[in-house]
């Protein structure tokens, strides 16, 4: 084990319990042995040599440690496996859980996991390893989520970005079982979806919307639906099923259209699809809608992006208020830690103030229960969402 010994007066936010420790923190680091890599297991010291906790070390990563553990005592050597197996626990425990085969079973620090993110779709869990501490557990990983989960398949999904960040080799490939050679179907709420979970987006579906497919089924009867970046129709279904009386979806991704049909196929009137930017769509569509639904991919994935996105935000929102109908509900989301839920809704206002449109807060989404966040860690609120009435 090493040792990371921090600057004076610099170890408040370690008694707070927050799992990150920043390398601006860092005085020193010790490793008698010399063998210390990308991933070890640190002891995090104060400058008055009282032990504080345990962690993943990353040497080239500004989050220098990610804790595992506070206090004096290390974690055993079953302790990554425990943790797991309490996680995955409490999914099956959960009631707001019930009715769907396809939930998250590890949400990284939310579950004391820093790195680690697993989804289970039916018999398959798909994993995603975000840094070195995880990656260098692999087997123990796969091990824990096995045994706990009793899923057939494990299949592991590369994070290139991660990987460059920790200094790892991006790995993607089967961990257990044989890898599906087609979509995974699965069931939510009785919808059934099909799921590409080798090549996907995130780990194949949009598990974190759950509830606002719940919402959208509950809001679209009669209602002539748009749904923007519709990825492989997770919304459009729902909207389907609860009565839309017209449906569009935009989806810029071609493999997404493709499943998204297939997802759509068994509808008894075709939805209108097109493949396309949502951003022009929205400009050039002479539509009118009543039930409009707006998810678009993280446009701040750094703080230095806050100013650019909240611009794209308040422009996207602008001109679907255009196309929004007298009295149409939309749905709208931004999902970045970097723009807070107070600045979301000051987009939201000048995007109003902008259209002249008059926009009632109906309710807020986040994220949902499998999805946990941790209190010590506000960075793990990253789903914020408005139902909206104009």
């Amino acid at each position: 084990m090493i040792d990371v010994i921090l600057h004076r007066d610099r170890d408040r936010s370690v008694r707070r319990r927050h799992p990150w420790l920043l390398s601006g923190a860092v005085q020193r680091v010790e490793d008698g042995a010399g063998t210390a890599e990308p991933g070890s297991l640190a002891r995090v010291v104060s400058a008055e040599g009282e032990v504080l906790g345990f962690g993943f070390f990353s040497p080239r990563s500004q989050l220098r440690v990610r804790f595992v553990r506070f206090g004096k005592d290390a974690p055993g050597p079953d302790w990554l496996e425990a943790q797991i197996a309490r996680a995955v626990a409490r999914r099956e425990q959960d009631p707001l859980l019930a009715g769907t085969d396809a939930v998250r079973l590890v949400n990284a620090e939310g579950d004391g996991l820093p790195g680690l993110v697993a989804d289970r779709y039916a018999d398959v869990v798909v994993v995603r390893l975000g840094t070195a501490g995880m990656a260098l557990r692999r087997e123990a990983v796969a091990a824990g989520l096995r045994g706990a989960s009793g899923a057939a398949v494990g299949f592991e999904r590369a994070d290139p970005v991660a990987a460059r960040r920790e200094g790892v080799a991006a790995r993607q490939g089967p961990l257990w079982g044989e890898p599906p050679s087609r979509p995974v179907a699965i069931r939510e709420r009785g919808r059934r979806y099909r799921v590409d979970v080798c090549a996907g987006q995130k780990t194949g579906f949009y598990l974190d919307q759950r509830d606002t497919r719940e919402r959208v089924q509950e809001l679209a009867g009669g209602r002539r639906v748009l749904d923007l970046f519709a990825y492989t129709g997770g919304c459009s279904l729902a909207a389907a099923r609860g009565g839309a009386s017209s449906l569009t979806l935009v989806e810029s991704s071609a493999t997404a259209v493709a499943l998204a049909r297939e997802n759509l196929a068994s509808l008894p009137v075709p939805p209108r699809v097109v493949a396309g930017d949502s951003f022009r769509f929205l400009r050039e569509d002479a539509g009118e809608y009543d039930l409009l639904i707006i998810d678009p991919p993280p446009l701040a994935r750094q703080r230095r992006d806050v100013p650019r996105a909240a611009r794209a935000y308040k422009d996207l929102f602008l001109h679907a208020l255009r196309r929004a109908a007298p009295g149409a509900r939309l749905l709208v989301f931004a999902c970045s830690h970097h723009v807070a839920p107070e600045l979301f809704r000051k987009i939201v206002l000048g995007a109003a103030l902008d259209a002249r449109r008059e926009v009632r807060v109906l309710g807020a989404f986040c994220q949902p229960p499998d999805h946990p966040v941790a209190l010590e860690h506000p960075e793990g609120a990253y789903l914020t969402g408005l139902l909206l009435e104009a």
